[in-house]
């Protein structure tokens, strides 16, 4: 594991960018990683991946030096170490809610004394000159990782205040679809009441000297990338689509 370059280009004043590969695939990391990119984020909680098929795709970015992100399934202290363990260095957790639950991912994400993560496997020693030290071991990975929960819903963002108290936790994202769901309106993210208070949450974490993740990281998605030039072909050859995803 060598530095996060997501946190690299954003103290340089620079935008991060990478793939996020939702479906396993070591062609499209060796892409990104041989195109000079940042950034590579796969997905275990809507996405297929298994821990064997995380540990191998982070294997592939690490040699080439290209920081790995991965959304987990829950804030859980399994779901965050094991997701570390593997040499994830962004953890996207979903659907944060409460001051309560941000500090106990600051707990599980951060080894002391910023919090109590349990040491640890042996893919995280590697990028340390030294890996019997452990105390530049512990320094090396708090200073290297994003723990990024998404604010997903109303209940966020009524308790948003409280969250950005939170020390540990300086990078954010979003949820479109699941907070116009917890405001009533299912499906129907572009209401103007769900990006009003969206819109309003972003600017309160900037406010706070925080982040969010767009700030920061510019993403191609490489599934809707290929499916979308899919259908413009079948539409060129005047064939119609099949839109099932």
């Amino acid at each position: 594991m060598g530095p996060n370059r997501v946190l690299e280009r954003h103290r340089n004043g620079e935008k991060a960018l990478g793939f996020h590969i939702p479906l396993f695939s070591e062609f499209y990391v060796e892409i990104a990683c041989k195109m000079g990119l940042d950034y590579v984020g796969f997905d275990c909680q809507h996405g297929a991946h298994t821990l064997p098929e995380l540990d191998t795709l982070c294997r592939i970015a690490e040699g080439y030096g290209v920081t790995c992100g991965c959304r987990i399934v829950d804030h859980s202290e399994a779901s965050i170490l094991t997701a570390l363990d593997r040499g994830i260095q962004i953890v996207t957790v979903p659907n944060l809610k409460t001051a309560e639950e941000a500090e106990q991912i600051v707990k599980y994400a951060y080894f002391g004394p910023i919090g109590e993560r349990s040491a640890t496997s042996h893919r995280v020693h590697q990028g340390i000159p030294d890996p019997r030290d452990m105390r530049e071991v512990f320094k090396f990975n708090n200073e290297n990782i994003i723990i990024m929960p998404q604010l997903e819903s109303i209940t966020a963002f009524n308790n948003l205040d409280e969250i950005l108290e939170v020390d540990g936790i300086n990078y954010f994202g979003g949820g479109p679809q699941d907070i116009a769901q917890s405001m009533g309106y299912p499906g129907e993210p572009n209401r103007p009441e769900c990006q009003e208070a969206y819109e309003a949450a972003c600017q309160k974490i900037r406010a706070a000297g925080k982040h969010m993740l767009r700030d920061v990281l510019v993403t191609v998605d490489t599934f809707m990338t290929v499916y979308e030039a899919g259908v413009e072909m079948m539409e060129t050859h005047e064939r119609e689509p099949d839109l099932k995803l």
